[in-house]
């Protein structure tokens, strides 16, 4: 969790582009982020990490250069409407998305869930913090160093025109030396561990 939110939404709504190849057609939870991410208006990060109200994540460009030069570059664009240049910030990408997480997940309630693919409604428990597990995941996804829950946080509803859809948001998995760089530049991050049984 990303403690220093800015009172600002992204999503669809000012046209970031997705693509809803793999998305559920009823709810559209799982579209994939084509595109830069459109903000309403230039904004000052300040911190080093800042997140938006729909859960974007954005890195402030020292920060993202430091990255950058570590190799770690699921970093992507951001940009105002009706203006070619980006912002000089970027927003931290996942990579891949991760299986479902198995029971032995905890501090999470479900409310109002598509019943047509279970992707979304998903929530953040009041009383605990949310704690992934996974069994028998594929070492290939320990290569990686930003990942996507296959969960959704938050409600998700398709609408036409697509700008007027909301999109639950998955939970960003960190590697722990990406988790190590935010915290030695000072990011105002909560994170938890994730159990991991490998096959």
């Amino acid at each position: 969790t990303v403690v220093n939110q800015r009172q600002v939404c992204g999503g669809p709504s000012l046209g970031t582009q997705y693509s809803l190849e793999s998305a559920c057609d009823t709810c559209g939870s799982g579209a994939r982020q084509t595109g830069p991410l459109v903000l309403p208006s230039p904004l000052s990060v300040g911190e080093p990490v800042a997140m938006t109200l729909d859960s974007e994540v954005l890195i402030r460009s020292d920060l993202a250069d430091l990255l950058h030069s570590i190799g770690i570059s699921s970093l992507g664009d951001v940009c105002v409407p009706r203006s070619p240049d980006p912002l000089p910030f970027f927003q931290l990408l996942p990579e891949a998305v991760l299986p479902r997480f198995s029971s032995g997940t905890t501090g999470y309630v479900i409310e109002r869930q598509c019943q047509a693919c279970l992707r979304d409604g998903f929530f953040h428990a009041v009383e605990s913090p949310l704690r992934l597990h996974y069994e028998h995941l594929d070492r290939k996804y320990l290569g990686f160093d930003v990942l996507a829950t296959w969960e959704c946080f938050g409600n998700s509803r398709l609408r036409r025109p697509f700008r007027e859809s909301v999109l639950a948001s998955p939970v960003l998995v960190l590697s722990q030396r990406l988790s190590e760089v935010l915290s030695q530049a000072g990011a105002r991050v909560e994170l938890e561990p994730v159990a991991i049984d490998v096959s």
